[in-house]
């Protein structure tokens, strides 16, 4: 016999909306719900309902608005962070290719010597050159017509998506990482090669507009003094502190606190990993 599982069968709109009901889901507006389902799929939008039950069945007081809300919170909540997420990773490319530019000179990224693992160097140099080979961009057109492809680190930076940016940094000698990560933001080598890993999940995570309200993410690695969960968002919103520069993160911060007080009616810190004295512990 086979273990195959049947997949589940189509559901209209409305239908959708009959098992929520029927699970105890207060539906303020049913106009509206299903209208709402009609351009936010069904599985997106109970994502933001995990919170308000158990075994399927919903807690008194559920609404079909709150879930909505959840919703808007964490769409605006994602907007913020890749704008956070963005600043980093364009600051930390400039001061990564200025130091290593220093050191190697404009083209030594192409040699593996400079490199921890030439395996990895090796998959590095393919992905970039292919990029350089299939990008219509001005300046790597120029440097392809009177360079023969040769883009110096300066350039070749601006190719690097944060996933390729944190894995030469991961692929470097440790003797230049701790020059980097000290000298940059007075960090372990080691911290901010796990960090930058981190900045890259959280940045494809608002990206792909995935959840990020009461999310599991990748461990991250924090410093015995600072008790968070390495498993939440705030710690996240930690790591974005000390990478982003000082006027940036009060900026961030003081729009957070904004977006949290504009949706307090429905969110809970705490699924988030927020304690309560969070922005001491932060800051």
């Amino acid at each position: 016999m086979s273990n195959t599982i049947t997949p589940k069968v189509f559901k209209t709109h409305e239908e959708q909306l009959k098992i929520l009901k029927a699970r105890g889901l207060h539906i303020e507006d049913e106009n509206s719900a299903l209208e709402n389902l009609r351009n936010i799929n069904y599985y997106r939008l109970t994502g933001y309902m995990l919170t308000m039950k158990k075994d399927d069945k919903f807690y008194e007081g559920s609404s079909f608005n709150k879930a909505l809300r959840l919703y808007q919170f964490d769409e605006k909540l994602r907007r913020l962070i890749l704008q956070a997420t963005e600043i980093i990773e364009i600051t930390f490319r400039a001061k990564l290719a200025y130091e290593f530019a220093n050191k190697y000179g404009g083209l030594g990224y192409e040699l593996s010597e400079n490199f921890h693992c030439e395996e990895k160097h090796s998959k590095f140099i393919e992905i970039l050159y292919k990029k350089i080979l299939e990008s219509k961009e001005l300046f790597v057109v120029h440097h392809r017509n009177h360079y023969g492809s040769q883009l110096p680190i300066w350039a070749a930076v601006e190719l690097f998506t944060m996933d390729i940016l944190s894995k030469f940094f991961k692929n470097m000698h440790n003797k230049d990482k701790k020059i980097i990560a000290k000298k940059i933001y007075d960090l372990p080598h080691a911290v901010l090669s796990n960090w930058l890993q981190a900045i890259t999940i959280i940045r494809n995570t608002c990206a792909h507009y995935s959840r990020v309200y009461n999310k599991r993410f990748f461990s991250v690695r924090l410093f015995s003094n600072v008790k968070l969960n390495n498993k939440k968002l705030v710690s996240y919103i930690y790591i974005i502190k000390k990478l982003l520069p000082p006027s940036e993160w009060r900026r961030f911060l003081h729009e957070f606190i904004l977006l949290t007080d504009e949706y307090d009616d429905v969110i809970e810190l705490h699924h988030m990993g927020f304690v309560d004295n969070w922005n001491d512990i932060i800051n």
